[in-house]
């Protein structure tokens, strides 16, 4: 399934960028008071929000950017579309583009969890390229567990098993990946062939025995988590 870049442009609010360099406190002073660190970046001045996001809560957590600076304790949000986090600097709201950016992660204020968010540019998957720049690491380890949300026009779109409906004009499909050995490999609704892609001894018991199923996010973090400790 694809989207075009005709859709892209229907969907983008019409909004002005513009970019200045700054050094903004490392760490957040609302959590910190003032502290020396300063970090180098180039927020995006922004006239207006935008309307995609992984997640629409503000949740406090870290920014790590790739020239190694880093934003700590910090409000943000994911635009999937425009592929930047929107933070709040003081009583502005800002944003830095992802090209900028290596990994971030949040405390969910909705799910009550950590969740960490890495650039897939790290990956270095094709596979991925045409989902937004930062997947979900819902697992780490030997096997590795990915959670994607692409944006798409549902005129375009087959029949997905995981969607979240957000309004008339597009949906948010959630893709979930493993990576093993440097291979990638899209959950799909068949059983054994996710098994086959794992081939790890004693999980098909494990899968039955606790009667999980691999459309299920809950059950694919067990499943995977299960294997990395083995």
């Amino acid at each position: 399934m694809r989207y075009t870049k005709t859709c892209i442009i229907l969907i983008i609010p019409l909004c002005l960028l513009s970019y200045s360099h700054a050094q903004i406190p490392t760490f957040n002073p609302f959590f910190f008071g003032q502290k020396k660190q300063q970090t180098n970046v180039t927020p995006i001045n922004l006239t207006s929000i935008g309307k995609y996001y992984a997640d629409r809560s503000w949740n406090a957590g870290n920014i790590y950017l790739n020239n190694g600076d880093s934003l700590i304790a910090y409000y943000m949000r994911y635009d999937l579309i425009r592929n930047h986090l929107e933070i709040i600097i003081d009583t502005k709201i800002m944003a830095i583009n992802g090209s900028f950016i290596d990994h971030f992660e949040w405390f969910s204020i909705n799910r009550l969890q950590p969740e960490k968010f890495v650039n897939k540019q790290n990956y270095g998957m094709p596979e991925l390229s045409e989902v937004p720049g930062f997947p979900e690491l819902m697992v780490d380890g030997d096997v590795k567990l990915l959670k994607c949300k692409k944006v798409f026009a549902p005129r375009q779109a087959t029949s997905p098993t995981l969607v979240n409906d957000t309004d008339e004009e597009i949906q948010i499909l959630e893709l979930y990946y493993y990576i093993k050995n440097g291979e990638i490999f899209e959950v799909v609704g068949s059983k054994n062939k996710n098994l086959n892609f794992l081939d790890h001894v004693g999980l098909e018991d494990f899968v039955k025995k606790e009667n999980l199923k691999f459309n299920n996010e809950n059950d694919l973090v067990k499943i995977t988590t299960f294997i990395n400790e083995e």
